[in-house]
């Protein structure tokens, strides 16, 4: 019971710096702190499941594994990437001593959501994500009569451009989806392969109401419905709305059918 006790802990205090690191970026104002939202949901979790056990050898393994990477790539990776070993490592932990288990993939995915990640997303992911909303926007738009032209982020439709600008990337929204859907996955304790399949069509989701709502935003956006600014939120909104529906009804539809029940 003293080797429980002193484990999580130990393992808090071994990455010591990469907590540093993260209050900074969470407190600069250069990231959204929403990761903070994900690491109390862990805690709470954790918290309810109320059950402890000895970390397996295996757990343990992969722990020290993931671990001996952090030591010898300390000077050579960026704090995201640190940070992210970190967290798996933590992961594996709490899967092993709260849930009994390997891995619990819900958990991990949470405690990846909690290292401040939005702004890194948008930087890499934000345009090529841009691009191709604009291009299967296009082929849409065309589809229904418009002769729309993607070029890069941009839609060219009868001299007009119609930009597909950052917030239509969806990072928060896959942000968002992600968080929901490891939540429930670890809730109703998921096996890998339930968690990988729910989180696949989560992001599938995501990504197709992504598409649909920058299609829609193209008819307020160059003018052919005059219509409020708040419309422009609203529409945003509602494609949210349906994509959280979405990914509520697969879980439920899991539960209630039991379709994933390999676990690992």
């Amino acid at each position: 019971m003293m080797f429980l006790r002193l484990f999580l802990p130990g393992q808090i205090v071994a990455f010591w710096s990469v907590w540093g690191w993260y209050l900074t970026r969470m407190l600069d104002g250069s990231d959204e702190p929403w990761g903070i939202l994900a690491l109390v949901t862990v805690i709470m979790l954790v918290i309810k499941k109320g059950t402890w056990n000895t970390p397996s050898t295996t757990s343990l393994g992969i722990s020290a594994m993931i671990a001996i990477i952090y030591i010898i790539s300390y000077g050579y990776f960026p704090p995201l990437i640190k940070g992210g070993l970190a967290v798996i490592v933590l992961g594996f932990s709490i899967s092993s001593i709260c849930y009994g288990k390997t891995i619990q993939t819900g958990v991990i995915g949470l405690m990846l959501l909690s290292l401040p990640l939005i702004a890194s997303l948008q930087f890499y992911g934000g345009y090529p994500i841009r691009v191709i909303t604009a291009f299967l926007s296009s082929h849409l738009l065309n589809l229904v009569g418009y002769n729309v032209q993607p070029q890069g982020t941009l839609l060219y439709w009868l001299g007009e451009v119609i930009a597909v600008d950052a917030p239509c990337a969806g990072i928060k929204m896959i942000w968002t989806g992600l968080y929901l859907n490891f939540t429930l996955a670890t809730w109703y304790q998921l096996s890998f392969l339930a968690t990988w399949i729910s989180t696949s069509f989560t992001l599938f989701s995501v990504f197709i109401g992504n598409i649909c709502r920058a299609t829609l935003l193209f008819f307020t956006e160059s003018g052919i419905v005059n219509a409020p600014d708040i419309v422009h939120q609203a529409i945003g909104m509602l494609v949210f709305a349906i994509v959280v529906i979405a990914v509520l009804s697969f879980h439920h539809f899991n539960q209630e059918r039991k379709l994933c029940t390999m676990y690992l």
